[in-house]
């Protein structure tokens, strides 16, 4: 692969940086040395997070979000590589972790923000939410809807970046639990390019959080598309998509992740619309597609500004080329006609199936069935299309042996109801019906299959329906079909993935223990590596039983397997009650507790663990303590809900193992899910996770 303008010019010598210094009254030295004429968009291997640069061609800069706290080194060394101390302008999206949580690494490390940092106002709770505003400081601006900040202002190009839409877009609540449904919508202009950068935005009409619908139209056409939510099933819908006619969408992922991104969902609808994608990394859901996705690493977009102009999409092993406008999109037309018929009231006495595929006086006809005191027909056509269409016409030509009232309907896929779509008064002559949408996806299931149906009104005596020609003509974009089914992206089948990909937020805790400590009470707790909770509050209980907000967490380490954090509440009560509140990017929050912890009793080491785990038949829990004490160990179910008690009462100093045959206390068999066995001992509370398994 060709060697990238923007690292050569991250290597030249201070001797040569300093050749720009007249320059330096425009923009940042170290910025303007990574300017190369193009405009640039780094979306930066962070790993399961979003985190972008762009570097104008005149060499101002801007961050998109900034990375992931969890492991925040991907954005450092590589704005380190760059040579970049100042970036102008950051816009954050929204306020989860996984898109803020860097800026206070950046920040430590000199990497510091120029002029203004833009986001939704209002406030969030959590930990890296406190450390974002702390670190932009007076810098934090809000930004509003329409407004435009322009970099390389004055010169014959700029760029621009325009807020389309922010918190909810008036169809979600600002103060609604959604985080994601508030993300701001910005579009990256330069001359004809255009990319739109959306975070986490949602649109899911079942989740009542279908924000993109709203906003596709106001950001319109672009080339290029930073997929919302990681390559969530529950964003880029056909509307999206449909609206805004991206040739490329970036989707920034990680390895491992436990939500399974990018989805099947998500990609059949992008492949489907004629989206080529570009991976950061593999991530943990789908398997990508070599005729529409690639993953390499940092995709670096750079564009020149020209109706007609090539832009270039380049990853590890790869640069590709893209023309701005492209010529918009080829349509093409097809015609199917019904390759099944299933019939509802009649039966077939003339013609087949086959009948109905061309106009030519060849017929299939049905009788009709005899319900009460009455005679009706009502049949209906099923065929199935190559494409997914953008525009649909259903043409329907029969007769009766009798006038009928004929209704035609077509079977919405979405509603899981016919819709009635033509009705007309049909008599022995053939008549030809037609109707014909221009938003056809509600009619055309996953696979590809549409429904047509015929129903005529009911009379007192026998009749026949003449149907001599069904078809379903439709308009469709060229490069597209509906030619992969959802097992052909061979989603991870392993049983606990599937088990888990779902799990509420406290079901990603692995561990947690509460204890007393030198200067009040300590919780330390972990969670896998790639659980990607979006924070944590810890709670205390006060004399009254009510929780009250104690802190946020730290992190203390990341692992090649896991995260640890820490909170010590130095004002602890008497009653030493703790909650642990774990956040999902989805908004809620889930709790785990009660810890107890009784304030200055020294009991030694205690420790807790279960093996096998994932267990199938049963699992051995083992525990330590280092004088005799009464001990309690229950198991609780993800909501909370005491399963059993394996062993309650006093043991003496060493280690017990307690055997659990995945048994409730009625003795039935616990079902597969996440439970946590909880150890109340000697002034102080563990917890750990076990999965169980379906045997």
């Amino acid at each position: 692969m060709r060697r990238s303008p923007i690292r050569c010019l991250a290597r030249r010598s201070l001797r040569s940086l300093l050749l720009t210094a007249l320059l330096s009254l425009l923009v940042p030295a170290a910025a303007l040395a990574a300017g190369n004429g193009k405009l640039q968009i780094h979306h930066v291997d962070i790993g399961q997070g979003d985190g972008m640069l762009l570097i104008s061609p005149l060499g101002q800069t801007a961050f998109f979000d900034d990375g992931n706290y969890l492991d925040c080194s991907g954005i450092k060394s590589y704005l380190q590589g760059l040579g970049i101390t100042t970036v102008d302008y950051h816009f954050c999206s929204h306020y989860h972790s996984d898109h803020l949580g860097c800026i206070d690494d950046l920040a430590a490390i000199g990497i510091t923000i120029g002029i203004a940092g833009y986001d939704r106002g209002y406030s969030y709770s959590s930990g890296t939410y406190t450390s974002y505003v702390n670190t932009l400081g007076a810098k934090r601006t809000t930004v509003a809807k329409n407004q435009v900040i322009t970099l390389d202002a004055g010169s014959a190009n700029p760029v621009t970046i325009k807020c389309v839409d922010l918190n909810g877009a008036g169809v979600y609540s600002v103060s609604g639990s959604d985080e994601n449904a508030k993300s701001v919508v910005y579009k990256v202009t330069y001359g004809a390019f255009d990319e739109v950068i959306g975070g986490d935005l949602t649109g899911s009409v079942a989740n009542g959080n279908d924000v993109e619908t709203t906003v596709g139209p106001e950001v319109g056409d672009v080339e290029v598309y930073k997929v919302h939510h990681h390559g969530s099933r529950y964003s880029s819908n056909d509307n999206w998509l449909a609206a805004v006619t991206a040739e490329v969408g970036i989707i920034q992922v990680g390895n491992g992740n436990s939500y399974g991104h990018p989805t099947v969902d998500a990609l059949t609808r992008l492949h489907n619309h004629g989206v080529h994608t570009y991976w950061n990394e593999t991530g943990a859901g789908a398997t990508p597609d070599p005729t529409w996705d690639k993953v390499g690493g940092t995709i670096v977009v750079q564009a020149d500004p020209g109706a007609g102009a090539t832009y270039t999409v380049a990853g590890s092993g790869f640069t590709d080329s893209y023309t701005n406008g492209g010529g918009g999109p080829v349509i093409l037309t097809d015609t199917k006609v019904p390759s099944s018929v299933t019939m509802l009231r009649g039966t077939v006495t003339g013609g087949s199936v086959a009948s109905l595929a061309a106009n030519d006086a060849s017929r299939m006809t049905v009788t009709a069935a005899k319900s009460g005191s009455t005679y009706g027909t009502d049949w209906y056509g099923s065929a199935v299309l190559a494409h997914p269409p953008v525009k649909l016409t259903l043409t329907y030509d029969g007769n009766y042996s009798v006038s009928r009232t004929q209704t035609l309907y077509l079977w919405n896929f979405s509603t899981g109801a016919w819709t009635q779509v033509d009705q007309a008064t049909v008599s022995t002559s053939d008549v030809t019906r037609t109707y014909m949408t221009t938003t056809p996806g509600a009619y055309v299931s996953p696979a590809g299959e549409v429904r047509a149906r015929v129903f005529a009104n009911t009379r007192s005596s026998s009749y026949t329906c003449r149907g001599d020609y069904m078809a379903f003509t439709y308009d469709y974009q060229q490069g597209t079909g509906i030619t992969v089914a959802v097992s052909d992206f061979h989603a991870i089948p392993d049983p606990e993935w599937e088990a888990l990909h779902s799990t509420p937020p406290q079901g990603q805790i692995a561990r947690l223990s509460a204890e007393p400590a030198a200067d009040g009470v300590r919780l330390t707790w972990a969670t896998d590596r790639h659980a990607h909770v979006d924070g944590f509050n810890v709670y205390r209980e006060n004399a009254a039983g009510e929780r009250e907000f104690a802190g946020n967490e730290a992190m203390l380490e990341v692992t090649s397997d896991d995260v640890v954090f820490d909170f010590t509440d130095h004002a602890p009560n008497a009653n030493g009650t703790y909650w642990l509140g774990a956040r999902s990017c989805a908004g809620p929050e889930g709790l785990i507790g009660p810890f107890h912890v009784a304030a200055g009793v020294a009991a030694g080491r205690v420790s807790l663990a279960a093996a096998p785990n994932p267990a199938h038949d049963g699992t051995r829990f083992s525990f330590t303590v280092e004088r005799e004490a009464d001990v309690r160990l229950e198991v609780f179910d993800i909501a909370g809900r005491k399963v059993a008690t394996p062993f309650a009462g006093k043991v003496a100093p060493g280690t017990m193992s307690v055997d659990w045959a995945l048994a409730k206390a009625d003795g039935s068999r616990t079902p597969a899910g996440i439970y946590f066995a909880r150890l109340e001992g000697p002034g102080r509370t563990l917890y750990t996770r076990v999965t169980v398994l379906d045997r």
